[in-house]
């Protein structure tokens, strides 16, 4: 079922109640100071007084707590800023003892420690890993007492309560689903012969036409294939001809697609595509045929070769929309048979990085092949006869040089769900996790005014010093 803002009820659920406090040890929420609360020079237990008066609560103090002048402004504070505030500045800190009930202790490490409490709360992970989030816990936060569940993919923590309160911070920082993209390959054999007369020269640095790698758009355009010869590369980037020459290639008898997979998966993971068949490779191995003697018996196994279109690409999101693709193609074939009778194989392949733009096409190629054919024409049957069948017949020999073109298309289908509060830092304090920002400021002490002397009606008026600009008189 889904809840408002698109949540399910369990998100629902777990983001009201990530910050919420044990039962029975939280401060009421809603109350505000009057706007025209400020102190100067006062008592710090009558400061801690008004405040407990204001908010209805009950107030104790340890009964080693002495009082200090303290000057603090908490007009419109919350009441656990307030505290916050006072005790800061009175060098003691609070602890919630009962409902609506708190008691003021010195800051001391003896006191720390005899006031010390703990708690205990689980986090159920929905995205993050078990075992990464554990060591950054331990390495930021110190938690020591953490211990997994791997069957609901939580995290359960003994600590104190300010502890506890960071670590809900960071988990909800980096408990976020990892961006998603989906990658359209499209692998073509296209004739060589037709690249040079289409003046498409990917795979040769240097000839007129594209070299290394190019950029495909949706756009149409008609020319002539006279004009296409005649192009340099300047003109085709100009011109937006990367898709015609594609089109052409597409649309001719002889280019054949390979493969043409839609790949998604989620940043940093790999997707792997196997396109063809498993041909099986005899290995042999010698081995003893008794304990201790000479390897002599001949022991046959077999590997599985992949033959076809091997494709492994692993995807990197970046903020910009960009996505970094780190990528190896193989196009592997028989190419015939070797000593023995054993299979040989044909690998043309492509191991690179390349960085494009969210819904940019980029085209690679270079994997060239060559194959060479030998016929027989002659008349039937004197033809093959041995020795002289070469009499009535002649050879021809043709060479087809192929090329391997690959287009990549990334579409980033899901970001990284940041917030303003995942990116802001916050301050791990033994009382306090609330932002800095968030705390009333304390106000700056005004200069005491001189004593007014007394009027005298004979007497001369002194002189007053008149300041010139840059504090000089």
């Amino acid at each position: 079922m889904i809840a408002r803002e698109g949540k399910t009820e369990l998100q629902t659920l777990m983001d009201r109640t990530r910050e919420l406090p044990p039962p029975g040890m939280d401060l009421p929420t809603g109350v505000k100071m009057p706007a025209s609360l400020t102190f100067r020079d006062a008592a710090s237990r009558d400061v801690f007084t008004a405040i407990s008066r204001l908010a209805n609560i009950s107030i104790i103090f340890d009964s080693t707590f002495r009082d200090t002048p303290v000057t603090v402004d908490l007009r419109n504070a919350s009441l656990d800023d307030a505290l916050t505030t006072v005790s800061g500045a009175t060098r003691t800190f609070f602890r919630v003892t009962a409902p609506k009930t708190i008691i003021v202790i010195p800051d001391t490490p003896a006191k720390r420690r005899e006031y010390e409490e703990e708690i205990v709360k689980t986090f159920y992970l929905s995205n993050a890993d078990l075992k990464e989030t554990m060591d950054l816990l331990r390495m930021v936060l110190d938690a020591r007492r953490i211990s997994p569940t791997t069957g609901t993919n939580a995290l359960t923590i003994k600590d104190s309560p300010e502890r506890i309160a960071a670590a809900s911070r960071v988990i909800t920082a980096i408990d976020k689903a990892r961006p998603e993209v989906i990658i359209d390959v499209e692998l073509i054999e296209v004739d060589r012969t037709k690249l040079a007369e289409y003046g498409l020269q990917i795979a040769s640095p240097g000839s007129p036409g594209i070299n290394g790698s190019v950029s495909i758009d949706n756009g149409t355009t008609g020319i002539s294939l006279s004009a296409l010869r005649n192009l340099s590369q300047s003109d085709i980037l100009l011109a937006n001809l990367p898709s015609l020459y594609y089109r052409l290639l597409k649309s001719d008898s002889t280019t054949r697609t390979l493969a043409n997979p839609q790949l998604r998966t989620t940043d940093g993971v790999g997707a792997t595509a196997r396109f063809g068949e498993q041909v099986p490779v005899p290995v042999t191995t010698f081995a003893p045929i008794a304990t201790g003697g000479v390897s002599q018996q001949p022991i046959t196994s077999f590997n599985y070769q992949n033959i076809g279109v091997n494709i492994d690409i692993t995807p990197r999101t970046h903020h910009d929309d960009d996505v970094s693709l780190q990528l190896k193609v193989a196009v592997t074939n028989i190419s015939g048979t070797g000593f023995g009778g054993l299979p040989t194989f044909g690998n043309r392949e492509i191991t690179t990085i390349i960085r494009l733009r969210d819904g940019e096409t980029n085209m690679l190629a270079g994997l060239i092949r060559d194959e060479e054919r030998h016929s027989l024409d002659g008349l039937p049957g004197l033809s093959d006869l041995p020795l002289v069948g070469h009499l009535f017949g002649h050879t021809t020999k043709s060479t087809t040089q192929t090329d391997v073109i690959l287009t990549l298309t990334p579409h980033i289908i899901r970001v990284l769900d940041l917030s303003e509060a995942d990116l802001r830092p916050f301050r791990v304090g033994r009382d306090s996790l609330a932002p800095i920002a968030e705390l009333p400021p304390l106000p700056v002490a005004e200069p005491p005014k001189p004593p007014e002397l007394p009027k005298d009606e004979n007497a001369t008026p002194a002189a007053v010093p008149i300041k010139k600009p840059g504090g000089r008189q």
